[in-house]
């Protein structure tokens, strides 16, 4: 079933309210590789915002990932 278009302002809106959440991310890096990380949304700039992971690294993901669905946020529990 096709995705209803989801604009890029509406796409920082969502990421803006999850800054600073304990997120699971599931990131699609192609060929069925998919590499899965826990952590926390830092920063938001206009074209990229940065992710902690639970192990220290500092990841930037571009908003056009999370629209064409390489990127997939889970809020987890604390």
């Amino acid at each position: 079933m096709r995705q209803r278009a989801t604009s890029v302002e509406e796409v920082k809106r969502k990421i803006a309210e999850l800054k600073g959440k304990d997120l699971s991310v599931a990131v699609n890096r192609g060929r069925k590789k998919v590499t899965r990380m826990s952590g926390v949304i830092v920063d938001l700039f206009p074209s990229v915002f940065t992710f902690r992971a639970a192990a220290g690294d500092l990841v930037s993901f571009s908003y056009s990932d999370v629209i064409c669905g390489d990127i997939v946020f889970r809020e987890t529990a604390r």
